[in-house]
C-alpha cells in the first residue's frame, strides 16, 4: 500500500473512530479543523494532529491531505465535500446522512466525479460481521429466492439514524433499483438534530424493480412503555434496529447490532434461519479483527489505487438518501412515489415551513 496521510474535518465525538481508524492502519492524522478550540486541542493531543484549523478550507489549502473525513453535521456535508473534492483530495470519508436533500447530494457526487476523488458515505455497518454473514447466507440461497423484507429501527427519524437501516435493507437485498414507494411520517414532535427539524417516526412500503419489496418502521415508539412493534426483540441485549428477511424456503431473522458489556468475546445470536417451525442457530465471525471504520478506509484506498467502485460510494449513498427524500415527499403528496425521485428540495423542512407540522 502506498503511503497516505490524512486529515479529519470535524473533531466531536463521532471523529474518534475515524481518528482511531486512521491509527490502526498506520495512516498520519496530520491535520484538524474545527470551531471548537477545546475540540482541536483534543485532536491535537489524541489524534496527534500538529496542525489544526478553524477553517477548514484552510487546512485543504494548506496541507493538501490525501485522505479526508468530514465528521459534522449533515447541514455542512455538501460545501465541504465539495470543496475537498475541488482541493484534489484523494479520497473522502463523509459521515451519514449523506446530505440534507437531492440536490447537495447529486451536487456532491458530481463534484467528486470531476475530481476524480474518492467519495464515500459512512454506512459503515457493512462490515460488521453479522451483516456479512447474512449477506452471504441470502445470496447462497439459504431462505431461497428472498420476496419480502421487513425492517424496524430503533431510531427517532430515518434521516438521522434510520439511514443506516435503509442502506442495511437494500444491502441485505443486493442494492436493487427502488420502483416505487408509499410512506407516512410524524413529524408533529419538536424534535431536532444538529440544527435541524426531523421526522419522528414512520413506515414505509417500499418495492424494488426486481419483484422484492420491503416494510420499514422506525421511531422512538418502536420500543420503550408503550409496547415493541417487534415483540421478539431484546432490548436489554441488542439495539439499533433488527431485520426479517423472507425467503421462499424459510426466513432470516438478524437482531442488529450488539449491546455490548462484559467480555466482548463471548459468542452472539444475532442470526437465525426459521424453517417450518424449527429454528437454526447461525454462528459468525467475531470479535472482529478490524473496525468498521478501518475497513471502509482499507476499501477507499483500494478504490484510489485500482480505480474499483467502493461498496460504500457516493452514488450508493445518493440512492439511500433518495429513499429517504422518497418517504418525505410521499407523506408531503399523501401519495405513491416512482423513483427516480425528481424533487430535489427536503419535503419534510417543506412541511414544517409551511405549517403542517407546526413547531
Amino acid at each position: 500500500m502506498k503511503e497516505y496521510n490524512a486529515a479529519v474535518i470535524g473533531c466531536g465525538r463521532m471523529s474518534r473512530g475515524h481518528a482511531a481508524s486512521y491509527q490502526s492502519l498506520g495512516i498520519p492524522i496530520v491535520a484538524a479543523a474545527d470551531i471548537s478550540q477545546e475540540a482541536l486541542d483534543f485532536a491535537r493531543e489524541n489524534y496527534g494532529a500538529e496542525k489544526t484549523y478553524t477553517d477548514y478550507r484552510q487546512l485543504l489549502a494548506e496541507v493538501k491531505p490525501d485522505l479526508v473525513s468530514v465528521v459534522t453535521a449533515e447541514l455542512l456535508h455538501c460545501e465541504m465535500v465539495v470543496a475537498a473534492a475541488e482541493s484534489g483530495v484523494k479520497g473522502i470519508v463523509c459521515e451519514k446522512p449523506m446530505a440534507m436533500n437531492l440536490a447537495e447530494a447529486r451536487r456532491m457526487v458530481d463534484a467528486c466525479k470531476a475530481s476524480g476523488s474518492k467519495l464515500t458515505i459512512s454506512h459503515q455497518r457493512y462490515y460488521d460481521p453479522q451483516y456479512t454473514k447474512a449477506r452471504e447466507l441470502i445470496a447462497q440461497g439459504a431462505i431461497g429466492k428472498v420476496n419480502f423484507i421487513e425492517a424496524f429501527a430503533m431510531a427517532p427519524s430515518i434521516i438521522t439514524d434510520g439511514t443506516h437501516t435503509i442502506h442495511m435493507t437494500m444491502s441485505l437485498l443486493g442494492d436493487p433499483k427502488v420502483s416505487y414507494l408509499i410512506a407516512q411520517i410524524d413529524g408533529n414532535s419538536d424534535y431536532q438534530y444538529f440544527g435541524h427539524r426531523c421526522d419522528h417516526g414512520g413506515n414505509a412500503f417500499v418495492t424494488f424493480k426486481n419483484g422484492c419489496y420491503a416494510h420499514l418502521t422506525w421511531g422512538l415508539h418502536t420500543y420503550g412503555e408503550q409496547g415493541r412493534i417487534h415483540p421478539k426483540w431484546n432490548f436489554q441485549r441488542y439495539q439499533y434496529h433488527a431485520f426479517l428477511v423472507h425467503g421462499e424456503t424459510g426466513i432470516l431473522e438478524l437482531d442488529g447490532d450488539f449491546r455490548y458489556g462484559g467480555s466482548n468475546t463471548e459468542p452472539l445470536e444475532l442470526l437465525r434461519i426459521h424453517r417450518c417451525g424449527e429454528v437454526e442457530k447461525v454462528d459468525h465471525k467475531w470479535p472482529m479483527e478490524k473496525g468498521s471504520i478501518a475497513m471502509e478506509i482499507q476499501d477507499l484506498i483500494e478504490s484510489i489505487e485500482n480505480d474499483k467502485p467502493h461498496p460504500l460510494s457516493g452514488e450508493n449513498g445518493y440512492a439511500v438518501t433518495e429513499v429517504i427524500m422518497g418517504i418525505y415527499e410521499s407523506s408531503r403528496r399523501r401519495g405513491v412515489v416512482h423513483f427516480p425521485v425528481e424533487v430535489m428540495d427536503n419535503p419534510f423542512l417543506d412541511m414544517c415551513e409551511s405549517g403542517i407540522f407546526p413547531g
